[in-house]
């Protein structure tokens, strides 16, 4: 089934995350679905991720572990999705944990969770071996990697992807177990935990339905006009839900081909060598590719020349006549020569960023979400945004702004849909606590609507540095200022306390941009971001004044979607 979504293109319907993958294999068929690196080049059709998902099923239904909770970990890989669908449409519990946490965090949440099969591709085989031992619940562990890794020695619960796969074809093939095939689903219940790496040092396991990916699946589809001639490079962590359902379940979902990137090193190669047509990005991406841009044009001494191309080349486009891929062809072939547009989230970007790439020819998508949505709540749709803003509200999902005044321009952003999830697994007093009496989620983030429904977002209410005068402020607004600054690379801004504990300063944490600073010292680093400060000050009531400098020698840490975490920020 088809369904038109007003905004010009076809979404097709499926019921489950099974049935999304049989429709898929009925529609495409043989055609590419992922290229990706795995010991050598390799392609991965529609077909294989049915067949690989019917065989999984097949063998976890055959080896008794049908219904269980299962881990998923690694790098973004065919299995690790066929893994995840196949858990999911067995009655499971998939369980996608971050790659890069340390072994006791690993160990912790599979215990949490009473884990019994863990799913791993080759780059983890250290930390699962080093883990095993203090895993007795589980089962089965299964490197879905082609690469071959040694194991623990005597350790019968480990098994290559080769001798489960078989086990699955023999289970399928010759005895009829249909395991994903035959499963009715109940919509309803908890498929997939996942656990928010977050900003702020708490960790909760966000339980997500079958009927919630379905849902934010197709409102992704209905919002991005995504087709079967586009090619992504998947570079996000795949165990967050953005990059799982926006990139591993919609994308499919439309026809699209993804390339996997397989090292951050190699993303400018791979975008040469796959040629993107569009990207899902988080905004440190972006912010990284714009600067690369404007410092490659202040190398070669054109930043006038290529601003004034800008303005011309805007002009024109008014008037109907688009030369961006022309005039800004170096720009276009350092992402491939193919790039339309980029999707983005996770953070605001700063308006002139956005403006720049639309000068460019390169259209951003910004959009906005939380993992407890599945996480899709709104996103500008392709023909029609609004600078600033994260769009307007996907098709399955009621916004409104909760104000603590009625006089208020703004206040929290509330939500309510089928994308919404089930509650904090075995937390129900946190549970309890995100939603409102009336079972709106509360979304911790502040903002407002205009009249066309466009949502912004002034700030995150953990984040709100209330001074000892009353005053509120949101550290996402200055810091916008600063990092539009080429001077600046990576910034956070904190309240500090007097010797009462009263927050009665705002202090700027900066990490300067080291090649605008060659053969600078200290001294003169510190003083021209004090001079910048000074001006960002200028435009501010106040209240907002950033009070003092510091200086930062090392970027700050950051979660593996690539944002700062703010609770280590001293």
């Amino acid at each position: 089934m088809k369904k038109n979504t007003g905004l010009g293109h076809i979404v097709h319907q499926f019921d489950n995350l099974y049935d999304g993958v049989k429709k898929e294999a009925e529609r495409y068929g043989d055609r590419v679905r992922y290229y990706y690196r795995d010991g050598e080049d390799r392609v991965f059709t529609y077909n294989d991720m049915k067949l690989h998902v019917d065989y999984i099923a097949a063998a976890l239904t055959k080896l008794g572990l049908a219904g269980k909770f299962n881990c998923v970990t690694g790098d973004t890989h065919p299995n690790y999705v066929a893994s995840y669908i196949a858990t999911a449409s067995t009655g499971g519990v998939i369980i996608p944990l971050d790659k890069e946490i340390s072994d006791e965090q690993f160990v912790n949440f599979m215990l949490f969770c009473d884990t019994e099969v863990v799913f791993y591709t080759a780059s983890q085989k250290k930390k699962i071996n080093a883990c095993a031992q203090s895993l007795p619940l589980v089962k089965l562990f299964v490197c879905i990697s082609h690469t071959a890794v040694e194991t623990p020695e005597g350790d019968e619960r480990f098994m290559s992807f080769e001798d489960f796969f078989e086990i699955g074809r023999k289970a399928y093939e010759e005895e009829g177990i249909h395991a994903a095939e035959e499963n009715v689903p109940d919509m309803d219940k908890m498929c997939a935990i996942i656990f928010t790496s977050g900003t702020t040092g708490s960790s909760k396991g966000v339980m997500l339905s079958q009927k919630n990916l379905v849902t934010a699946t197709m409102d992704s589809n209905a919002i991005i006009d995504c087709a079967e001639d586009d090619m992504f490079v998947s570079v996000l962590p795949i165990h967050h839900t953005y990059e799982f359902t926006c990139g591993q379940l919609a994308l499919p979902n439309a026809g699209a081909a993804t390339a996997i990137n397989d090292s951050i090193k190699n993303t400018l190669r791979n975008f040469a060598k796959y040629k993107p047509t569009a990207l899902i990005l988080v905004p440190l991406y972006v912010e990284t590719m714009y600067k690369k841009i404007w410092s490659e044009i202040d190398k070669k001494g054109k930043r006038k020349t290529v601003r004034a191309a800008m303005k011309m080349s805007d002009a024109l486009l008014k008037v109907g006549v688009d030369i961006r891929r022309k005039v800004f062809k170096d720009i276009h072939d350092a992402f491939g020569g193919r790039l339309k547009y980029i999707v983005c989230g996770g953070a605001p970007l700063r308006p002139e960023l956005v403006k720049d790439f639309d000068s460019f020819g390169i259209n951003i998508c910004e959009g906005y979400g939380i993992t407890e949505c599945s996480p899709l709540i709104s996103c500008n749709p392709m023909g029609w945004k609004k600078y600033h803003s994260t769009g307007l509200k996907v098709n399955s999902v009621e916004v409104r702004i909760e104000k603590v005044r009625e006089e208020d321009e703004t206040g929290e952003i509330v939500v309510k849909g089928d994308n919404v999830m089930l509650g904090y697994y075995k937390n129900p007093k946190a549970t309890v606590e995100v939603f409102t009496e009336d079972g709106w989620f509360r979304t911790g983030d502040i903002g407002y609507m205009d009249k066309d429904g466009f949502i912004f977002i002034t700030g995150r209410k953990k984040n709100v540095i209330i001074l000892s005068n009353g005053k509120n402020v949101f550290p996402e607004e200055l810091e916008e200022y600063l990092s539009a600054s080429p001077l600046v690379a990576e910034c956070v801004t904190v309240g500090r306390k007097d010797e009462n504990g009263e927050e009665t300063s705002i202090a700027a944490i900066v990490y300067p941009e080291a090649t605008q600073f060659e053969g600078k010292t200290p001294e003169e680093i510190k003083a021209a971001i004090e001079k910048l400060v000074a001006d960002v000050n200028k435009k501010l009531p106040s209240f907002k004044h950033i009070n003092t400098v510091e200086i930062r020698d090392t970027e700050f840490e950051k979660n593996t979607s690539r944002k700062i975490l703010r609770y280590k920020v001293k």
